[in-house]
Parts: structure tokens; C-alpha cells; sequence
């Protein structure tokens, strides 16, 4: 185990709020309008996105019931005290890569939103590096401090969130969502998968910090259920307000349908333009998803390399996602296609199978070792 994980503790109240942001994170602009595009949900995206939510709390258990077995373990020391030291290390090796990846994935976003609805002149090159800044300066404090970052920006985003609801309200047209329940079963399915690849299909990376770095195993665990139902609830009021507001047709064809949302306010021809809301609550969200996702990256390093301080490399791995922030995708349709046709198998694999297997494996591993004690 590294010698620094052993002096790291996050309350069950930061881990909730940790939960809730991640699980927000980019999914607050991509997810309407990918769940209308993938699945053609059309007006009933609301509806299925909320069986993504109760889905998700079965995922929760699954990712639970795995920390439970190993309270004191990260996921990599999981790995290897379940697959063996080689094996362990080796799967350890693939999950720290696929997270440099996805990582680079979400950054992407970072300046693909900055340049073309903001900032259109402004290097996308300039926004990552300046967002990885922030990161750095963040994960190099520590985790903890990360934590309580969540806990003093969370009552914001729950703000503006507000401001958001309340300023949508006069132009919600009821006749957006009609007719209820036309979906086809096949898509109604799709929408949901989509939904869940980029929630609760995402949280095998926080078997990173819980339970290791969550004392409290009881209150940690109602925190892990409560944030990914209060994240999942936002995400549906999103696509809802996306569906009433601008209508399913719109909705679909619009690259950012949230950012959208923020365009569309005006409340007495005074209360107008306020768009930056949505900005706001992406970059806050955004802000702790890329530090986990860079935390366990780095973390994972460290594990495999047997390096106790995870932040003597934070410089040069950053260097390498923002190059891979770059390139990873080449083009928009580029990265639809990845999202329709790679995104939700490779999700299902690391979000289900991985966890569940490590789960199977764990239990049997337990179940021998206690009749040979016996």
C-alpha cells in the first residue's frame, strides 16, 4: 500500500458531494443531446433517463459490495491481492492507461465547448492547458483538498441550478412531451444504456477513494447511493427542461442543448443572456470528474511502479493528456461515432463486467481462505 494513502480521510458528506459533481460532470452538456442522437428518445428522453437513474443504484451496490470486501484497498491493490501480483499489475497497467484516455476524452470537451461557443478565437491548445493547470495546482494539494473544494462550491452549483429551473419556468410548453410513451422498446433501451455509460457506468474509477479514503464505511456507503441519485435527478431535470424549452427536434440537432437552455432566458426583458450559468455549473462539475479521473491515473502509476508519492509525475502525465486531448478526436463525427458505436461496449465492460468479476473472484478467494482457516 503507498504510505501516503494511510493519512488520507474524506468525510461521508464530502463524498457525497464528490459523487453528485462527478457524476454530473460533462455528462450536463453531452448527455441531452447524445441520448436524443444515440437513441432517437426523442420527447420520452426524460422518461428513460429516469429507469438510467434507478438503474444506477444497482450499480451503486455492485461497487459497494466490492469495497466492502476490501475496506482498507484501493482498486489497484485490489486487483493484485485478487489476480496475483503479475496479473494484477498487468490489468492495474490497462485500467491506469484507458483512464489516461478518457481523461483526455473530457478535456477535449473542455475546449471543444470554450472554442466553439465562447472563446471561437482562442487556441483550444491555450483553454487545456489552462484548465490542467488548475488540476495540477488542485490534485498536487491532495485529494482532501479537492474534497473540500466539493463542499464549499457545491452549495453554488446548487444555486444557479436553481436560478436555471426558476428562469426556465415561463417558457415551459407542456405540449413538448406529448405523446408520452412512443418510444420504441428497442430505443428506449439504447437511451438508457446511454445514459448510464456516462453516469453510474463510470464509477468503477472512485473504487479509488472509496473505501480507502472513507473512514466511515456506513455513512460513505448512504453517501455513494444519495450523490448518485441527486446527480442522476439533475441530469433528468436537464433533459426535461431541454424537452419543454426547446422541443425534442431542437433538442436533437443542437450541439449543446444545456448551453442552450442558458440562451433561451428572459425573464421580464430583463433577466437576459445569463448563458454563462450553464458554463458556470459545467466548469464546476467538469472541474472535480477531470481531478478524479487524473487522481486515479496517477494513483494507478504510482501502484504500478511502486512509487510512494503519486504527485512527483502529475507534470509529465498531464503533458501527455493534453496532447492526447489534441487528437483523440479527430473530428465531431469522429467522436459521434465513438460515442454510438465504442462508447457504451467499452463503458459496459469496465463499469459491469470488470467490477462484478473482481466481486465473484473476491468471494471465492474469501470463501476458500476461511475453510482453510476453519
Amino acid at each position: 500500500m503507498l504510505i501516503l494513502l494511510n493519512e488520507i480521510n474524506i468525510s461521508a458528506a464530502q463524498f457525497r458531494k464528490l459523487v453528485t459533481l462527478y457524476s454530473i460532470g460533462s455528462t450536463i452538456i453531452v448527455v441531452p443531446a447524445a441520448i436524443a442522437i444515440t437513441a432517437d428518445a426523442h420527447q420520452d428522453a426524460w422518461i428513460a433517463s429516469l429507469f438510467g437513474v434507478a438503474s444506477g443504484i444497482g450499480l451503486v451496490l455492485l461497487f459497494t459490495s466490492l469495497g466492502k470486501m476490501f475496506p482498507t484497498l484501493t482498486l489497484m491493490e485490489m486487483n493484485e491481492k485478487i489476480l496475483g501480483k503479475l496479473f494484477g499489475k498487468i490489468v492495474s497497467a490497462v485500467f491506469v492507461l484507458s483512464n489516461l484516455f478518457i481523461s483526455s476524452q473530457v478535456l477535449y470537451y473542455v475546449g471543444n465547448f470554450l472554442t466553439t461557443q465562447i472563446l471561437p478565437y482562442t487556441p483550444p491548445t491555450a483553454i487545456h492547458i489552462a484548465f490542467m493547470g488548475v488540476v495540477i495546482v488542485g490534485l498536487r494539494l491532495g485529494i482532501e483538498v479537492i474534497a473540500r473544494s466539493a463542499e464549499i462550491l457545491f452549495p453554488w452549483f446548487v444555486g444557479l441550478f436553481g436560478l436555471l429551473i426558476l428562469s426556465m419556468i415561463p417558457q415551459i410548453k407542456i405540449e413538448h412531451i406529448q405523446p408520452v410513451l412512443e418510444i420504441h422498446p428497442k430505443a428506449f433501451i439504447r437511451a438508457v444504456l446511454t445514459f448510464l455509460s456516462m453516469s453510474s457506468l463510470t464509477y468503477t474509477i472512485l473504487l479509488m477513494i472509496f473505501p480507502s479514503h472513507t473512514p466511515d464505511m456506513k455513512k460513505a456507503t448512504q453517501s455513494f447511493y444519495v450523490g448518485n441519485i441527486a446527480g442522476g435527478l439533475v441530469m433528468v431535470t436537464l433533459i426535461l427542461l431541454g424537452i419543454l424549452v426547446l422541443g425534442p427536434y431542437y433538442s436533437q440537432i443542437t450541439m449543446f442543448p444545456s448551453y442552450e437552455l442558458g440562451r433561451r432566458i428572459d425573464v421580464g426583458n430583463f433577466l437576459q443572456g445569463i448563458e454563462v450559468v450553464i458554463a458556470i455549473l459545467w466548469f464546476i462539475t467538469l472541474f472535480f470528474k477531470l481531478c478524479i479521473y487524473f487522481y486515479a491515473t496517477l494513483l494507478g502509476f504510482a501502484n504500478v511502479f511502486h512509487i510512494k508519492d503519486y504527485k512527483l509525475f502529475s507534470f509529465p502525465v498531464a503533458l501527455i493528456m493534453i496532447t492526447l486531448s489534441l487528437i483523440v478526436y479527430p473530428s465531431v463525427s469522429y467522436q459521434k461515432d465513438w460515442d454510438t458505436k465504442t462508447w457504451i461496449p467499452y463503458s459496459l465492460l469496465v463499469g459491469i463486467l470488470y467490477p462484478l468479476f473482481l466481486l465473484i473472484a473476491g468471494f471465492i478467494q474469501n470463501k476458500k481462505r476461511r475453510s482453510s482457516n476453519g
